[in-house]
């Protein structure tokens, strides 16, 4: 694998990853349209090293994501794509954590040999827990189940969502070995070769916005899986790994909502006309003081984790973070236009793109399920980090 001249480094990360979503954003429009994946953008993060950010350092990675160590350069690399091209951050984030859960839950024989293929290699790694069907009416139920059969597990399972699908070289499904307990209780990640016999990916991600993610749903039919793909013990991610994705999503909403902010000052300011405003000048100081909000609290909470605080309250002001980004992210890039006028609808602009994607990325998760997490512990009542009601955890539906 070719790979840039200068080292990639926790120093230069996030310059290099400025640099190269310039490139990314010239080639979105492309890539929305067709909604395929980004290939060429990460032939380049491949070539630049980004793809082993939360590879651990001894395999040739930046360790980054990693109880103990650095998550605020990995906050800020997401962001800085994510201010260009908010459906490759995201599919790079999926890559990490995919491999993050690996490297934080495998075996040493298996850290051996996925963390080679990711640093080394440059093979990438989706993951995918949602069982939520385009049409059902019934609300989503973890039931993916591995079953013994002689050496080796079977799995037959439908997945949603399976973000990065279209560039993937493995699959972390998330799933259950069988026995008593609840899905989170026997969760256990299976990582699938994209070119496991039985798995068919199918191609219905026909949506508003985030295109580029090929966020397609797969079907596992009859999969022999043998014990060596099987990553973590029975609820290892639940009760052992406190890792969680929060935080990576408030610095998409984050990054998209500064690319749409910085695009609408950058047209205001070319038109003296508007930029002698007050109107716009209250407005554009208004964003931008929710902005600079959006920020202090997305850093704030991965300095926690950075320093080691308790994992709960670190957790729980990711939460409040991530509600904050979400909400300010949808008014940005709404109110951009009432900033700039009726032709900011045009697609010359990135305005409609960054409304397309922050109002379909928004909505995953809930954003009242989070509010009532910190609700409840404002009340006094227990929140954990892998509470039963979180976007990155499996829980149990009564």
């Amino acid at each position: 694998m070719v790979r840039s001249a200068e080292r990639l480094t926790v120093e230069n990360l996030v310059a290099r990853a400025k640099a190269l979503a310039e490139h990314f954003r010239a080639r979105l429009p492309r890539y929305d349209s067709a909604a395929v994946f980004p290939k060429e953008n990460f032939d380049e993060l491949r070539e630049a090293g980004l793809q082993a950010m939360t590879v651990p350092v001894e395999y040739g990675g930046l360790g980054l994501w990693q109880l103990g160590g650095r998550f605020t350069p990995y906050y800020e690399a997401l962001e800085a794509i994510a201010n260009a091209d908010s459906s490759t951050a995201q599919l790079l984030q999926v890559h990490c954590h995919a491999t993050g859960m690996i490297a934080g839950l495998g075996t040493p024989a298996q850290r051996d040999f996925y963390m080679n293929e990711v640093a080394r290699e440059g093979k990438l790694i989706a993951s995918i827990g949602s069982e939520a069907q385009l049409r059902a009416t019934e609300m989503e139920v973890y039931r993916a189940e591995l079953e013994r059969e002689g050496g080796n597990y079977r799995l037959n399972a439908r997945k949603a969502f399976a973000s990065l699908a279209g560039g993937a070289d493995y699959f972390n499904i998330w799933t259950a070995v069988e026995g008593a307990g609840g899905f989170a209780d026997r969760m256990v990640v299976a990582t699938i070769p994209n070119d496991a016999p039985g798995l068919e990916m199918v191609d219905d991600w026909d949506t508003m916005g985030m295109r580029p993610t090929t966020s397609w749903s797969l079907i596992l039919k009859n999969i022999e899986v043998p014990d060596f793909w099987v990553i973590g013990e029975p609820g290892a991610w639940v009760r052992r790994d406190r890792r969680t994705f929060t935080l990576a999503y408030t610095a998409n909403h984050l990054g998209t909502a500064q690319g749409a902010f910085d695009a609408a000052a950058a047209y205001v300011a070319a038109r003296p006309h508007l930029a002698g405003s007050e109107f716009i000048q209250n407005k554009i100081g208004d964003l931008s003081s929710k902005l600079y909000a959006t920020r202090s609290a997305l850093y704030a909470a991965a300095a926690r984790w950075e320093r080691g605080d308790d994992p709960n309250l670190a957790e729980l002001d990711g939460v409040r973070a991530l509600h904050i980004a979400k909400r300010v992210a949808v008014e940005v890039t709404s109110d951009v236009y009432d900033v700039c006028g009726a032709r900011a609808a045009y697609n010359i602009y990135p305005f409609n793109q960054a409304l397309r994607d922050t109002r379909t990325f928004t909505l995953h998760f809930r954003d009242e399920l989070y509010c009532a997490q910190v609700g409840r512990a404002e009340l006094g009542q227990p929140f954990t980090v892998k509470s039963d009601e979180s976007g990155s955890t499996p829980h149990d539906q009564a």
